[in-house]
């Protein structure tokens, strides 16, 4: 629990501080992989895609998806952390197509 508590609190720090963060997990998931890795002197710039995502665990990096979920539990806490309004449009879009698919 403890890593996903330091997780959440990264998470939390990069929606507040990067608006960029709030509209896009990928970028989102970037900034959390830069800050952990640098945090251990790795350049993530300077890692392959392929090493980097295949190695989460060994990098000591959270799973992509807790990253998302993590993004969506505080901005649905925390509304003013929302992504911008076109982007808050199409995952409402979205989550309504997937409600009907999951029908």
């Amino acid at each position: 629990m403890d890593e996903l508590t330091s997780t959440s609190a990264l998470v939390m720090y990069l929606l507040v501080n990067d608006k960029q963060s709030r509209n896009s997990d990928n970028y989102l998931f970037y900034l959390v992989a830069k800050k952990i890795l640098g945090s251990k002197g790795i350049n993530v710039d300077e890692i392959g895609f392929k090493d980097l995502f295949l190695a989460l665990n060994e990098y000591g990096l959270p799973p992509y998806e807790t990253v998302g979920r993590i993004r969506r539990k505080l901005q649905h806490d925390h509304p003013e952390l929302s992504g911008s309004e076109s982007v808050s449009e199409q995952r409402f879009l979205n989550q309504e197509a997937f409600s009907e698919f999951a029908r």
